[in-house]
């Protein structure tokens, strides 16, 4: 059965009718398990070396995994040599079409080199050897970007040894390490942090010949490639530590592990002290390789911001300063969070990121003593990446309830005449509020137009020492009308034993909402340019401004449940200019050397299938939609036409 909802889109058309390498010796020294044999091999070129970064910035180009510089399998048995490599920044923003090609090299005494055939995967990123005799054989890849006429960069590997022995050798240990022990859950767009970096196997003894397998404990924090090592952090903003294990796959005996782990962020971190004493945040990842001149350097602004009026406040710190230590806290501190804004300027121009906030947590160091432990759940819709404390699409009709649970785990002071206040985003509406079980009504709600919340509060709590109270609000989402986020912080506020204040403030808490169904965010015109009056019986390409990576389409997919869809296209109307003329031309649609008159054709340009997202859609310059020109005169003009575009689902 075929169902449409009918959304249609108006596209205008237009176009104008008018009149060499310098040998370098280097040697390495080639030492078999046994130490029986040494080796002077001369690599093929000088190898490039590993890239230098910045944050996620390729300074230099080069590789970011090399060859393993020493391998051991067995005769007959296949390994794989793993590789990646990139160009760096500048280079690419000069030259950023420009495609990647491979050829690897070998050879058997260290000093005579060869090409590895294509046959023998010689031109691909990864090359596999399978040795059919002892020995040892020499490789290095060299990786090169050609455009239509030039090649921009060239690079080459460090030498990769590959020793074929008769039998197998168990693996005894795995030490793991990882590039980078921080990385950025932030999307590719944020390309001036990482979001990726290698892990890494020392195995021993070294002649063991079992192959390494990698993995994770949390996908929803990072993925990993069984393979070769890259650790990908997740772009929801999930934060968290991940342990990354290496798995030597043993011939012989069992297996053997080993794991290290990296923490997943936003580029700051929680601090939490003693009231009196410093906190200091910093900047991480990696920030240690930018050399700065008059085309590259950074600065980085630092900001404060108040818990429960959020008011946010520039720090007075030198622009180059990766860390920022507070003065000596006190219990009005508690909550406090910290920012930062790292700007950096690459081949003349700036890219920023902006770090997530911080919190700074100060425990009181006598008199009562709160702690705030607060979730939220959506009792309507979990698809698996909600957390504690952050919910991933709530809709409009959403049952969202908050469970906090208020302990004073001093032994020494008590609160009294305080105030438990929670945030709202406005519109939300509040179904009921419990205190230990029991409903009441005895609670407050304010707009608070400093925060843009409504604020929920609920007074007369007392906290006698080790006392605990269980607050629980249940609340029904309303008024979303477009993808936004929402995060607000509970806090409670009252008197000490001595009559002075105390605050406390709980975990920040976020609702991503969504609207439930599919936006459509933009549709562009598409533009041919211009062209002769007399047509040449060929297809016109749309202006580069309207290919990949632009999209002529951007979508919204913000469904829960994703059937089917297809999206439609169609011509009503021929393509004419303002004196009604018709042009010997007609609008295709091409996908891949095929085509299909869009001309009274209802055409399907993109699809996805069950339980897929519909993506933005945007062609290269060789398909989507074009323009096929006759052999025929057109007069002179703006010729127009208007393309109906339709969303249909299936069931």
């Amino acid at each position: 059965m075929m169902s449409k909802f009918k959304k249609r889109w108006l596209l205008v058309v237009i176009f104008f009718s008018i009149l060499s390498a310098l040998l370098f010796n280097q040697h390495y020294r080639d030492v078999s398990a046994e130490e029986v044999e040494t080796t002077e091999v001369t690599p093929y070129k000088k190898p490039t070396g590993d890239v230098r970064k910045f944050l996620g910035i390729w300074l230099t180009s080069g590789y970011a995994l090399q060859p393993a510089d020493t391998n051991y399998v067995v005769v007959d048995q296949s390994k794989t040599l793993y590789t990646d490599q990139a160009r760096s920044f500048a280079i690419t923003l000069l030259a950023p079409l420009h495609g990647k090609n491979y050829q690897w090299f070998k050879s058997t005494d260290g000093k005579t080199w060869s090409k590895v055939s294509k046959a023998d995967g010689g031109e691909k990123q990864n090359l596999a050897v399978k040795p059919t005799a002892v020995g040892t054989t020499y490789y290095q890849q060299e990786t090169y970007w050609k455009g239509l006429l030039i090649t921009s960069t060239e690079i080459y590997s460090k030498v990769a040894t590959v020793h074929a022995i008769p039998e197998p050798t168990d693996a005894t240990k795995v030490d793991v390490t990882t590039d980078d022990d921080y990385l950025y859950n932030s999307s590719a767009q944020d390309n001036i942090v990482s979001n990726t970096t290698y892990a890494r196997a020392k195995v021993t003894p070294e002649n063991a010949t079992g192959d390494v397998t990698w993995s994770v404990d949390n996908t929803n924090l990072a993925t990993i490639d069984p393979n070769t090592g890259l650790i990908t952090a997740n772009t929801a903003r999930r934060k968290g530590t991940v342990t990354v294990t290496a798995t030597v796959n043993n011939p012989i005996g069992p297996d053997i592990s080993g794991s290290t782990e990296i923490l997943i962020g936003e580029g700051l971190e929680d601090q939490t002290v003693k009231a009196g004493k410093t906190a200091t945040f910093s900047l991480r990842g990696n920030v240690g390789d930018l050399d700065e001149d008059d085309e590259n350097n950074y600065t980085v602004r630092w900001f404060k911001e108040d818990p429960i009026t959020h008011h946010k406040v520039q720090l007075d710190l030198d622009p180059k300063a990766l860390s920022y230590t507070t003065p000596k806290t006190t219990l009005n501190d508690d909550g406090t969070s910290f920012q930062a804004i790292i700007t950096v300027k690459i081949a003349g121009k700036s890219y920023s990121y902006t770090t997530g906030l911080a919190y700074l947590y100060v425990i009181p160091d006598g008199g009562p003593n709160l702690e705030i432990n607060n979730t939220l759940t959506d009792d309507d819709f979990d698809d698996g990446t909600n957390t504690d404390t952050i919910l991933f699409g709530v809709n409009n009709g959403d049952t969202i309830t908050y469970h906090n649970t208020l302990t004073n785990i001093s032994t020494s002071g008590t609160l009294k005449d305080s105030t438990y206040t929670l945030p709202l985003k406005k519109g939300t509406g509040v179904s009921s509020v419990k205190i230990d079980g029991a409903e009441t009504t005895d609670y407050k709600l304010t707009d608070n137009d400093v925060t843009d919340s409504l604020d929920l509060s609920i007074p007369n709590l007392i906290f006698k020492i080790n006392q605990v109270h269980n607050i629980e609000v249940t609340t029904k989402v309303s008024g979303i009308t477009k993808r936004e986020s929402f995060a607000s912080v509970p806090y409670i506020q009252g008197k000490d034993d001595d009559n002075d204040s105390y605050q406390k403030v709980g975990q920040s808490e976020t609702l991503n909402y969504t609207t439930g169904s599919i936006e459509i965010n933009k549709v562009r015109d598409i533009d041919y340019g211009t062209i002769n009056t007399l047509g040449s019986g060929q297809t016109i390409k749309r202006q580069d401004e309207l290919n990949l990576p632009n999209n002529i389409m951007e979508v919204e997919d913000m469904r829960r449940y994703k059937l089917p869809l297809k999206v439609r296209v169609s011509q009503t109307d021929e393509l004419k200019n303002d004196n009604g003329d018709v042009l010997a031309g007609r609008l295709r649609f091409y996908d891949n050397g095929k085509y299909q008159d869009l001309f009274e054709n209802d055409t399907v340009v993109a699809e996805s299938g069950a339980d897929e997202e519909l993506y933005s859609i945007g062609w290269d310059e060789n398909n989507g939609i074009l323009l096929f020109l006759e052999s025929k005169w057109n007069a002179s003009g703006t010729y127009k036409t208007t393309l109906n575009w339709t969303i249909e689902d299936s069931i």
